[in-house]
């Protein structure tokens, strides 16, 4: 395996369970509520970090279902009225969208990463691997959301 991919694939595990951490416990009535007008809930926070991982793995080649990319897609309105997805179905969904994403990270060839990435990369990298970091850089700052909205609902922290 690649040398970045490899240590970015450790990422990609440490943020599954960051995911899973965050979510725990939290009901419904919280997973809807924000800090103020112009933020975004935690169901909307994990809905996007889940079809953003789901878009990254259909990038490397791996066909994944991602039911909910234009309700969770950048700029998407949030509104009390959206009937988002009960917080189960994003979880499993990202499940089934993580064991893909491992294992073809496992099969990525030097060629394939090589290549000019399928978005426009705001780093320096412009190839599918330089795609691959981003993207999950892009990840653990959603992550990273998720625990302070954990912590700012009254939830217990995601480490320490």
């Amino acid at each position: 395996m690649d040398a970045i991919i490899s240590s970015i694939s450790s990422l990609f595990h440490t943020n599954d369970v960051l995911f899973h951490r965050a979510l725990d416990g939290i009901d419904r009535e919280h997973l809807m509520q924000r800090p103020h007008d112009g933020s975004n809930p935690l169901i909307w926070i994990a809905g996007h970090a889940m079809t953003s991982r789901g878009s990254l793995t259909k990038m490397i080649g791996e066909d994944v279902e991602n039911p909910w990319l234009e309700l969770f897609k950048r700029g998407a309105t949030i509104d009390s009225n959206i009937s988002y997805p009960e917080i189960q179905e994003i979880v499993s969904s990202w499940e089934g969208i993580t064991e893909k994403l491992m294992a073809r990270l496992k099969l990525l060839t030097e060629e394939e990463l090589s290549k000019p990435s399928a978005f426009p990369v705001p780093t320096g990298d412009k190839t599918q691997r330089g795609a691959i970091v981003f993207l999950n850089y892009h990840e653990t700052y959603h992550v990273g959301q998720m625990a302070y909205l954990r912590k700012w609902l009254g939830y217990s922290q995601l480490v320490g």
